[in-house]
C-alpha cells in the first residue's frame, strides 16, 4: 500500500476554512464590544459572533469526519515531535469544539436566547443557573480561548520548525 503524500484536498480546505472561521468569531466578538450595551450593531456583531462560532462547531465536526476517512500522510518527524504533534492537534481538536460548546452552554444557562444564521433560536434545553453559566464563561473567554492561543502558536512553531530547521515537506502538504 503506497503511503498518502498529501493531505486530502477536502481536509485542507476544512483546515484552512476552520482558521478563518476562528478568526472571523474573534473579530465579532472584539467588535461588538466597540458598540454600547444595547445596541442594534452590537447586537449584531454578538449574532455573527453565535453563528461564526456554531459554523466552527459544524466544520470540525465535518473535518474530523473527513479526517476519519481518508489516511492521513505519514509524520515526517522524530519519535518525540510524533508524539508532541498528535498531543497538539488532540488538544487544538478537544478546544477548538469545547468553544462553541461552552459559549452556548454559557447562555442557555444564563437563560440568554441564541440566535443562529438569522433563522432560528436554540432552544433552552439546559436548566438556568446563573452561577454557573459565569463559571462556564470564564472557561469560555479566558480558559479556552487562551489555551487555543497557546496551542495554535505551537503547531505553527511546528510546522516553521518542520519548513525552516528540518526544511522537510511537512508545510506543504498543508498548502
Amino acid at each position: 500500500m503506497n503511503p498518502v503524500e498529501r493531505w486530502h484536498p477536502l481536509h485542507k480546505g476544512l483546515h484552512w476554512l476552520t482558521l478563518a472561521l476562528i478568526i472571523a468569531a474573534w473579530a465579532a466578538v472584539e467588535l461588538h464590544e466597540q458598540f454600547a450595551k444595547g445596541s442594534s450593531w452590537r447586537e449584531w456583531w454578538k449574532l455573527m459572533h453565535f453563528t461564526i462560532g456554531f459554523s466552527v462547531l459544524l466544520t470540525v465536526t465535518v473535518r474530523l469526519y473527513v479526517r476519519a476517512r481518508h489516511p492521513r500522510p505519514a509524520l515526517i518527524a522524530s519519535r518525540w515531535q510524533a508524539l508532541a504533534s498528535k498531543a497538539v492537534h488532540a488538544l487544538l481538536y478537544l478546544v477548538i469544539l469545547a468553544m462553541p460548546l461552552t459559549g452556548m452552554g454559557m447562555r442557555q444557562l444564563a437563560g440568554k436566547d441564541t440566535e443562529l444564521f438569522w433563522l432560528f433560536e436554540l432552544p433552552q434545553i439546559i436548566a438556568i443557573n446563573t452561577d454557573l453559566a459565569k463559571q462556564v464563561a470564564w472557561i469560555h473567554k479566558e480558559f479556552l480561548w487562551n489555551s487555543l492561543l497557546v496551542l495554535v502558536v505551537i503547531h505553527v512553531a511546528g510546522a516553521l520548525w518542520h519548513h525552516f530547521i528540518d526544511k522537510d515537506d511537512t508545510l506543504r502538504r498543508m498548502l
